[in-house]
């Protein structure tokens, strides 16, 4: 697939075009103190999106994402993992190609077989992050173990997660991040055999890096770690992330709704309630100990989505950002992709609501600004260093 892209792009090259068909650039009222890249998606197409100090988001559709991609930070990223290929691209934030690619899966592995006789991909991965000896650890959420791949590019091998998986046979790992010498992976723990269900309490898995094999975990308070480990930025150090907590998004859970974490140390902060929320945290962004923002999805068959400003001392509400059930059809799961970015709060909007990325003031709470993407509404947004 990627070899044809690239003789796509070089067939478009040589008939005078100098950028693929389908890109768009649109400026706007949002200029964010630094760039920030986006993944828009319609969940049939992808496109990497990149907007500037300026104002201006570039959209760029890329053959090779698929429908169902995924973005990533970590310590040498930004990464986007494309989960039906069982593929991780590197992406340069600049030109928003896709500069290196990495299997992460074996040549002799196949689809795991579950008892209640479901079957999902050979590898699935959620997330990505680099080792300082060039290795990618990779969270494949369709097998019991982490893959890593070597510097080289060649497939070295598997670290066994079996012990945190649920009665299905996995452990559904989510998240992942590299420290130091130590590798983090966050596990959803869900029960496919029972509609994925939640099977216990959210845990992170520490793993030796150089000994490729789990030491520890980290017990998280809350059920169902989802999305991506996302960095405090009051420590340099990359240890201390945030996570989304939301157990069964169909229910009112009982548990922390999110949690702030050292991985050095263990320490676990964990805040909110999903019965004064109304609802299950899907992604959380901390801005400072005492102010972290979160997208609310309610219960609710449609899961209305609001963005809210919390405080992780005490787990209280803030301010409202946003609420989906505003919006003119009375929303529903709209808001996804939420970034800290100076003095401003971005978030994304998709269908049912106005495909938009939205811009809130931090200290007043309110809209400061939006921009309507061309080609595909955002899915994720990463502020890029």
């Amino acid at each position: 697939m990627r070899a044809w892209h690239g003789l796509l792009l070089a067939a478009l090259a040589a008939s005078g075009c100098t950028e693929p068909a389908g890109n768009a650039l649109t400026c706007g009222e949002i200029k964010p103190a630094r760039p920030v890249l986006v993944l828009g998606s319609d969940f049939v197409a992808s496109a990497l999106g990149r907007l500037g100090a300026d104002g201006c988001l570039t959209e760029i559709p890329d053959f090779a994402l698929g429908g169902d991609a995924s973005l990533s930070i970590g310590n040498a990223g930004p990464f986007v993992s494309v989960r039906v290929d069982g593929l991780v691209y590197a992406v340069d934030p600049e030109t928003l190609s896709l500069t290196r690619t990495w299997v992460s899966y074996g040549e002799d592995e196949t689809k795991f077989a579950m008892p209640c006789g479901n079957a999902g991909l050979v590898s699935n991965p959620h997330d990505a992050d680099l080792d300082a000896a060039g290795r990618l650890w990779v969270a494949r959420y369709d097998q019991p173990t982490i893959g890593v791949v070597e510097p080289d590019g060649s497939f070295g091998g598997a670290v066994d997660l079996g012990s945190f998986a649920d009665s299905d046979g996995l452990p559904e790992v989510e998240a992942i991040r590299v420290v130091g010498e130590r590798v983090y992976a966050a596990v959803d723990r869900l029960d496919r055999c029972a509609l994925y269900k939640p099977a216990g309490p959210g845990r992170i898995a520490v793993i030796d890096a150089v000994k490729r094999e789990v030491t520890g975990a980290i017990e998280l308070g809350g059920r169902n770690p989802f999305g991506r480990m996302v960095s405090a930025p009051w420590d340099p150090s990359g240890s201390t992330v945030a996570i989304a907590l939301p157990g069964s998004f169909n229910a009112i859970d009982d548990g922390d709704a999110a949690a702030i974490v050292d991985l050095a140390s263990g320490a676990v902060q964990g805040f909110g309630e999903e019965s004064s929320l109304g609802g299950s945290v899907a992604e959380v962004a901390p801005a400072a100990p005492d102010e972290a923002y979160a997208i609310v999805a309610g219960p609710e068959q449609a899961n209305a989505t609001r963005v809210v400003r919390l405080d992780p001392t005490t787990g209280e509400v803030v301010a409202t950002l946003a609420d989906s059930r505003d919006e003119r059809d009375g929303g529903g799961y709209c808001h996804v992709g939420l970034a800290i970015v100076g003095a401003h709060v971005l978030v994304g909007s998709k269908p049912p609501c106005a495909p938009a990325i939205l811009a809130f003031d931090r200290e007043t709470g309110r809209k400061a600004g939006a921009i309507q993407p061309e080609r595909l509404p955002p899915l994720s947004l990463v502020p890029l260093p």
